[in-house]
């Protein structure tokens, strides 16, 4: 990151560095999660209306859960009319991450707003933790209230003690606060899996001035210790910004993503749809490419959740809003087990209702598969020959539309006709389609044309010798 941090300096206008500088920032950031079935939506930072007392996130667990604080110490603070005020509370400040925190990397000029937990000072504010045997660090942003950076003192110490052990102190002083966000972490790792107190403090600088010193924490949480420096940095945050400084795409990365995806190498496919979204955050398209590889790779469940989770996402722009409702369909009618009729039913209606499919293929298919599962489930006849006559006028070419439309047809009408004409123009279509000659042939069974009922058999049977529908129909007719 320091490598291509100079890069950029020395030659803002190559698009290459800026890339280049992303992914190392990409790469420290943690995954981008496309099965959200796996894990749960992180728990939000506190807010004042909502905690009696101050809190401290726990990323360390799964979910993420808050810890409250057992003990607040700080002093009465009353405003210039004599009134009271709060001695803690929480704020949203929107301050730069200041360069001098990170020598040598590059760092967005825009302003990162954080939840913060202030105090008046001088403050402690303890916590009884419990933390897990895999290394944790407490990381914090320093940083005061933009509104009174002009009336500020000689700074703020700010302490990190566990029981009664100081494990990390800075002097926040004046010059610094005007720079913006502090990162700072405590390194929790000698007490790992243990129980204890671990206290955050606040106390006036080297002269004791508190004029201004409404201080506090920034987005204050545990994490695991591998992770401090990922956090800190906001490396997605930077990974995205340094790729709009370069004039990268999303839809590059996704294109690229698909060129991976149909070459089948399904996870680098994941990590390029991964950057788009993290680029794009409202697009849907990533999490539906997502999607189509977790196909590929047969994880039907995350699928599944990729497909949501575009549809939730909001606009696309390479695909359109009825594709992953169609996906999502055939993944419940064919693909988990048991068959989910029901939700796959429902899959089809919302890509039928909403109407903004990709190709006229995909929007036949989905009005023929609905049709077919209103057929297994004993639906009005009228209701799937019309399902299966839209697949056709949408795609004419759909051979199993013009199979199952016969097939209706005969079941409705006993129409021999209607129907062999629709099962022969979906041999015409599909000549090595087995099950063409199959239902043909039980048309004509039906029908007492023995005969050609056995010539439709032999057919199947020449396509897959192993056909055993058709073989035991071909055994079941009389000899002549």
């Amino acid at each position: 990151m320091a490598a291509f941090s100079a890069a950029v300096r020395l030659r803002p206008d190559n698009p290459l560095g800026w890339w280049e500088l992303g992914l190392a920032y990409d790469h420290l950031a943690p995954p981008m999660p496309f099965s959200w079935g796996d894990r749960p939506e992180e728990e939000g930072p506190a807010s004042a209306g909502e905690l009696s007392q101050p809190a401290l996130i726990d990323r360390t667990s799964s979910p993420p859960r808050r810890i409250p604080a057992v003990g607040v110490e700080a002093p009465a603070v009353e405003s210039s009319a004599g009134a009271p005020l709060p001695v803690w509370g929480y704020a949203r400040w929107p301050l730069p991450d200041a360069p001098g925190g990170w020598p040598g990397w590059w760092v967005p000029d825009e302003p990162v707003p954080r939840t913060v937990l202030f105090a008046a000072v001088p403050a402690t504010v303890t916590f009884r933790v419990s933390l897990p045997v895999t290394p944790a660090a407490l990381v914090f942003w320093m940083g005061m209230d933009p509104a009174l950076q002009a009336l500020q003192g000689d700074g703020v110490v700010y302490r990190v003690w566990v029981e009664d052990r100081e494990i990390f102190s800075h002097t926040l002083r004046p010059q610094e606060v005007r720079a913006g966000w502090w990162p700072a972490q405590a390194d929790l790792t000698p007490w790992a899996g243990r129980t204890l107190r671990l206290t955050l403090a606040l106390d006036p600088g080297p002269a004791g001035d508190t004029n201004g010193d409404w201080a506090g924490w920034g987005d204050v949480q545990l994490v695991e210790a591998a992770r401090a420096g990922g956090v800190l940095a906001g490396a997605e945050r930077r990974a995205v910004a340094a790729w709009r400084a370069g004039g990268i795409s999303a839809q590059q990365l996704v294109e690229a993503g698909e060129e991976a995806r149909k070459a089948k190498r399904y996870e680098e496919a994941l990590e390029w749809y991964g950057r788009a979204a993290r680029l794009e955050p409202h697009r849907g398209d990533p999490w539906y490419y997502a999607g189509l590889a977790r196909e590929g790779m047969e994880r039907w469940e995350e699928a599944l959740a990729a497909y949501e989770r575009a549809v939730a996402v909001g606009s696309f722009t390479g695909v359109h809003r009825s594709s992953p409702y169609y996906r999502m369909g055939v993944i419940y009618q064919w693909r988990l087990e048991p068959r989910q009729l029901d939700a796959a039913l429902a899959a089809y209606e919302s890509a039928i209702e909403t109407d903004d499919f990709s190709a006229n293929w995909e929007a036949a298919d989905c009005h023929y598969k609905r049709g077919e599962i209103l057929f297994w489930k004993g639906a009005d006849p009228d209701e799937y020959i019309r399902e299966f006559q839209q697949a056709i006028e949408l795609n004419p070419r759909h051979d199993w539309a013009h199979i199952r439309l016969g097939l209706a047809y005969y079941a409705r009408d006993r129409d021999a006709v209607r129907a062999e004409t629709e099962i022969r123009q979906a041999i015409a279509l599909s000549p090595r389609n087995k099950w063409a000659y199959y239902h043909l042939g039980e048309v004509y069974r039906q029908e007492g044309r023995t005969n050609e009922a056995r010539a439709m058999y032999e057919k199947a049977l020449e396509i897959d010798p192993e056909f055993e529908a058709a073989q035991k129909r071909l055994e079941s007719l009389p000899n002549d």
